[in-house]
């Protein structure tokens, strides 16, 4: 929703679902605005990768295609760039030896943190815009939304049907 537009007051009680529509449609397009501002040489499944292996821990492929909603090929593509770049490494699964875990090196911890030190100064001139008013919204949102994507990721029901 632009936000020229006011949101429709809520009722107690309810939820409008054009607030999930929008809010996803308004976060992914921050976040793609913000990483092609940020160019930091590496594709954004890429330095999502890292991020959720930094975040969750060693994962198999197949862990890490789930959490970042790619294809399987998509996310061994991925692994196998980063391998050779040495910023990722896989070590046996002890508890399924025929089984891998990716994790990051020290190269891509370190990498890691220059790619998300790049999106913040990135992000920063247009966050430098808006009110204290406005900054303390986005605080409160942004513990919000990672409280929300923590608990997700730990909901393994399937979503409703559309």
């Amino acid at each position: 929703m632009p936000s020229d537009i006011p949101a429709p007051a809520p009722s107690p009680g309810s939820l409008d679902p054009r607030l999930a529509q929008d809010l996803t449609v308004a976060a992914s397009r921050f976040a793609r605005t913000i990483a092609r501002r940020a160019d930091v040489g590496v594709s954004s499944v890429a330095w999502r990768l890292c991020s959720t292996i930094h975040r969750r821990g060693p994962l198999r492929l197949s862990e890490i295609a789930d959490a970042e909603n790619v294809t399987r090929p998509t996310a061994t593509a991925t692994v196998h760039r980063l391998e050779v770049a040495g910023l990722v490494c896989r070590e046996p699964d002890a508890h399924d030896h025929r089984s891998s875990l990716i994790d990051l090196t020290p190269a891509g911890l370190e990498a890691l943190r220059r790619w998300t030190s790049a999106l913040g100064h990135a992000a920063g001139p247009l966050l430098g815009e808006l009110s204290d008013e406005d900054l303390a919204t986005l605080y409160r949102a942004t513990a919000l939304l990672h409280r929300l994507a923590d608990a997700a990721e730990h909901d393994h029901t399937p979503p409703p049907a559309s």
